[in-house]
């Protein structure tokens, strides 16, 4: 039953994305929350990405977090985006169901070459997300908030990030 209702989510969640916009208000917030050189790994997320993010943020903003915690909320899904890959939604349609029937699979096709890039970028973004974040400058913190936001963890903030990271 559990799987039914996890595709019946990951439809929703496709149908959303394909419409997503991000508000001016929501743009201008972004702004205010992240640093100068954290700016440019949202702006080259998708716009379906930057909203997953936006209502990731919102919602760990209401649960108390603070800006680290914030930040780390917009920019949790930026190693999805390595330029000039991507991961385009057909690929992550494939990589959920992969991970439903054959996880073994999955792990041996996230190859980081010719088409099987999309992939490798779904299921090692938090790593390469913390990476580019690290990158930008930002404190070490931040790019450990990222890299383990897919981890099993007792940490409160994450958790809070997990947990609004699976309601939307």
């Amino acid at each position: 039953m559990r799987r039914l209702s996890s595709a019946g989510y990951r439809v929703r969640q496709l149908r959303w994305s394909l419409c997503a916009q991000l508000s001016d208000a929501d743009r201008r917030w972004v702004e205010d929350v992240l640093m100068p050189g954290e700016r440019p790994l949202f702006e080259r997320m998708p716009v379906y990405d930057q909203t997953h993010s936006v209502l990731v943020a919102r919602e760990v903003e209401r649960m108390g977090g603070d800006n680290l915690l914030l930040r780390a909320a917009l920019l949790h899904d930026c190693g999805k985006v390595l330029p000039p890959h991507r991961v385009p939604l057909l690929y992550r349609c494939a990589v959920v169901v992969l991970r439903a029937i054959s996880p073994r699979l999955l792990s041996a096709l996230a190859r980081p070459w010719g088409v099987l890039w999309p992939v490798y970028l779904h299921v090692h973004h938090p790593e390469l997300g913390a990476r580019e974040i690290e990158r930008a400058g930002s404190p070490h913190a931040l790019a450990e908030l990222v890299r383990a936001h897919q981890e099993p963890s007792a940490d409160p903030a994450l958790r809070s990030l997990q947990s609004a990271d699976a309601k939307h």
